[in-house]
C-alpha cells in the first residue's frame, strides 16, 4: 500500500496571510527540492449558481481537492499545501471520503481582532463588509475549527519557519511511472467549452472572466478554470498534470450540473483540447503587440489586475519586467505554430468585457 500523502490546509478568515504563508511555503520546498505540491482551495469552487444543498461549495470544492490531490500524488507529491477558507462551523470533515490516501492538518492562522480590523481597513474594505468578515474569524474561533497559530506578532516569514517542519522529509517509496490520464466520465451530451491561450499579460484571465460574468447573466450554471493554478508541482517533469486536474475539476463541475465552461491557460492548446476532447471546445488565441504586452506587464507590476498564488508579475522590478516581455515574446511564437484552428483575436485597444462578449457568440450555447 502507498504511503499517504500529507495534507497541510492553511485556513483563516480573510486576510490572516493564508495565501502568502501558503505560498512562501511551497516555494522554500520546492527550493529545497522537497516534493511538495500547492493549490488554493478558491480555485476548485469558481462555479455559479453554487449548488442548491452546497450554497457556500464546500463539498464541491472539497470533492475537487480530493480528485487534484490524487493527481499530485500519482505524479509523486509527498506532501501538498492548501490555502483558504473552510466551513466555519463544520471544517472539513464532513465533507472528505470516509477512506483515502491523504493525512489532513488543518491550521487556523489568525491574531486579534484589532489587527485584523486594521489589516482589512488597509485593503479598503466597506464597513458591513470588515463585519462579516470578523464574523466568519468568529464562527472559526467559536467552533475550534483546526489548530490554532496566532499570527498577530508574526511576519510571514516568521509562520513559514514555525510551518516548514510539517513538511519534513520522510522514508517512503516514490512512483516510477508517470500518472496515468484520469477516466472519463459516462458518455453524456458534450457542452460548451471556451478555451482561453496567450502570451503572459495579454489579459486571458481578465477576458475570461468577463466571459463567465456574461455566462452568468444569461442564467448559465457556468464553471471557470485557470489551468495554471492547477500545475503547481514539477511542471517540467510532469507537462500533463495541468490538464489532467483540468478534466477531474471539470468532472466535479458537470457532476453539480455546469453547463458551460471558460478555461484560461497559458501556453499551447494541445494538452487541454485533448483532455476536453469530449466537449464542445472553441480555441481563442488572444494576441497584443509587443508595446501592448510592454504596458500590461507594468501594470500588473504595479498591483493591476487579479491577484493569485505563483502570479509572477505582482511587484515584478523592471528587469524582471523586460524578461517577463521576452517570455511572452517566445510564447506568442510557439502559439503562432502550434495554434491548430485557434481563432486569433487582437486585444489591442479593446477593452475586456467587448472582447469576452464577441467570444461568448461563438460558443454553442
Amino acid at each position: 500500500m502507498a504511503d499517504p500523502v500529507s495534507v497541510l490546509w492553511l485556513t483563516g478568515a480573510p486576510g490572516v496571510g493564508k495565501s502568502t504563508v501558503g505560498w512562501m511555503l511551497y516555494t522554500q520546498a520546492r527550493e529545497r527540492n522537497r516534493p511538495v505540491a500547492h493549490v488554493d482551495i478558491d480555485q476548485l469552487g469558481l462555479l455559479a449558481p453554487a449548488p442548491a444543498d452546497d450554497p457556500g461549495c464546500h463539498r464541491l470544492k472539497t470533492t475537487n481537492l480530493v480528485e487534484v490531490l490524487d493527481t499530485f500524488r500519482r505524479y509523486g507529491a509527498e506532501h501538498v499545501i492548501v490555502s483558504g477558507v473552510v466551513d466555519p462551523q463544520h471544517g472539513i470533515t464532513p465533507y472528505l471520503p470516509e477512506a483515502s490516501d491523504f493525512e489532513f492538518t488543518v491550521i487556523r492562522l489568525g491574531c486579534t481582532r484589532e489587527e485584523l480590523r486594521r489589516r482589512y481597513l488597509a485593503r479598503g474594505l466597506s464597513g458591513e463588509r470588515v463585519d462579516e468578515a470578523m464574523a466568519f474569524a468568529d464562527s472559526l474561533d467559536r467552533n475550534a475549527v483546526g489548530e490554532p497559530l496566532d499570527t498577530t506578532a508574526l511576519s510571514p516569514v516568521d509562520v513559514v519557519d514555525l510551518l516548514a517542519d510539517r513538511l519534513r522529509p520522510q522514508e517512503r517509496s516514490r512512483p516510477t511511472a508517470s500518472a496515468s490520464a484520469p477516466a472519463r466520465p459516462a458518455a453524456s451530451a458534450p457542452l460548451p467549452v471556451l478555451l482561453l491561450v496567450g502570451p503572459t499579460a495579454v489579459g486571458k484571465s481578465t477576458v475570461g472572466w468577463e466571459a463567465l460574468r456574461i455566462l452568468w447573466g444569461r442564467g448559465i450554471t457556468a464553471a471557470y478554470i485557470d489551468a495554471d493554478q492547477l500545475g503547481f508541482f514539477d511542471a517540467d517533469s510532469a507537462p500533463n498534470i495541468k490538464a489532467d486536474n483540468l478534466l477531474r475539476v471539470w468532472h466535479g463541475y458537470r457532476g453539480v450540473g455546469a453547463r458551460a465552461l471558460v478555461v484560461v491557460a497559458r501556453g499551447t492548446p494541445h494538452r487541454y483540447r485533448q483532455a476536453l476532447a469530449g466537449e464542445h471546445v472553441t480555441t481563442v488565441c488572444l494576441r497584443a503587440s509587443e508595446t501592448e504586452l510592454a504596458e500590461r506587464i507594468e501594470q500588473r507590476s504595479r498591483g493591476d489586475g487579479p491577484r493569485l498564488p505563483g502570479d509572477s508579475l505582482a511587484g515584478a522590478s523592471v528587469r524582471h519586467q523586460r524578461h517577463l516581455l521576452s517570455r511572452a515574446a517566445a510564447e506568442t511564437t510557439a502559439l503562432r505554430r502550434s495554434r491548430g484552428g485557434a481563432t486569433v483575436v487582437d486585444t489591442d485597444r479593446r477593452a475586456s468585457a467587448a472582447i469576452a462578449a464577441d467570444l461568448v457568440e461563438l460558443l454553442e450555447l
